[in-house]
């Protein structure tokens, strides 16, 4: 019964509005004044309203509607009070950000993903609110800090999505060395990143042994960072790249080792293989120094052979 009388409502509405723009079409009505169309919008939003506590407040989605109308509602009587700043954006977008909340707030278990969204919004909103405010270098950090929070507050809720502390961790800590590279000298700002990068991933690691996956990229970002850091400080005086390739190499073969190491914990047995290659690529570069570049595509046609080899000698 519901459904029937809330259909019949929008019904009538969608043909008065059908007419009312037919109407104007033909030119049997002048255009409506702004403040006309701030009471139509207003109108069209308190009608929704209605119909989403009729449905029951567990159907959300009538709010999108409720909301966005109420927001270009605002918007109009900002644009009629003579408002011609940003802000005549904030509205709408408020108004997009609220069913999210609500929905969150609804059922904090099942919706815990509309917190994204909702909290993404508002704070594209607060930016543009302040964004004549403050200095442009710090605009990154808070879009880094809008995106990252709701992904922790995501794992806070529920400590089953472990997954959200990377996206969190990696937004966040890209926020601090944004809001530290103006003080920081610019050669520390890319280890810093790596290291940014990879620290949710040993977090993740050591939360859980069966994570054991999230080492890997944990290592090798790391190990890039190491190396890095250490050019920047100059600890190694050479101008070619051999040895930092082989500092990273170093460093991928040690994480893999590791894992062979911990094969009795994790499915890991295979690493010996990624760690001796890891290794071999370390000496090599190590030892060639600049003249690595040929040593990887002759490894290529070297192992291409190789295949080759073995395959004719099975047939």
């Amino acid at each position: 019964m519901k459904a029937r009388s809330i259909n019949l409502v929008w019904g009538i509405i969608l043909i008065l509005a059908g007419g009312l723009f037919l109407a104007q079409n033909l030119g049997y009505l002048e255009e409506l004044p702004l403040n006309a169309w701030v009471i139509i919008f207003s109108g069209l939003s308190l009608l929704f309203f209605a119909t989403y506590f009729i449905n029951g407040v567990k159907n959300w989605g009538w709010l999108f509607p409720a909301f966005i109308f109420a927001g270009v509602a605002l918007t109009m009587s900002l644009t009629n009070a003579g408002v011609e700043s940003d802000v005549l954006g904030v509205p709408v977008l408020i108004g997009v950000a609220l069913p999210f909340v609500v929905a969150f707030a609804l059922n904090r278990q099942e919706n815990w993903w509309a917190l994204i969204p909702a909290w993404v919004l508002s704070m594209v909103a607060l930016m543009i609110l302040i964004t004549d405010r403050i200095a442009s270098d710090l605009i990154g950090a808070f879009v880094m800090l809008a995106i990252g929070i709701p992904f922790l507050v995501v794992y806070l809720v529920n400590r089953k999505n472990w997954w959200a502390l990377i996206p969190a961790g990696v937004m966040l800590l890209i926020a601090a060395i944004i809001l530290i590279s103006s003080q920081a000298s610019g050669q520390f700002v890319a280890p810093l990143i790596m290291f940014a990068i990879s620290l949710p991933f040993f977090v993740v690691y050591l939360r859980s042994a069966q994570n054991w996956w999230a080492l890997i990229p944990a290592g090798v970002l790391a190990s890039v960072g190491v190396t890095l850091l250490l050019s920047g400080f100059e600890v190694f005086n050479v101008e070619n790249s051999g040895i930092w390739n082989g500092l990273i190499w170093l460093g991928i073969a040690i994480t893999f080792g590791i894992l062979w190491l911990r094969r009795g914990q994790h499915p890991t047995g295979w690493a010996i293989y990624a760690a001796a290659i890891a290794l071999i690529g370390s000496i090599v570069a190590f030892t060639l120094g600049s003249g690595m570049d040929l040593f990887w595509p002759v490894l290529l046609i070297s192992g291409g052979v190789l295949v080759l080899i073995i395959s004719l000698r099975r047939r």
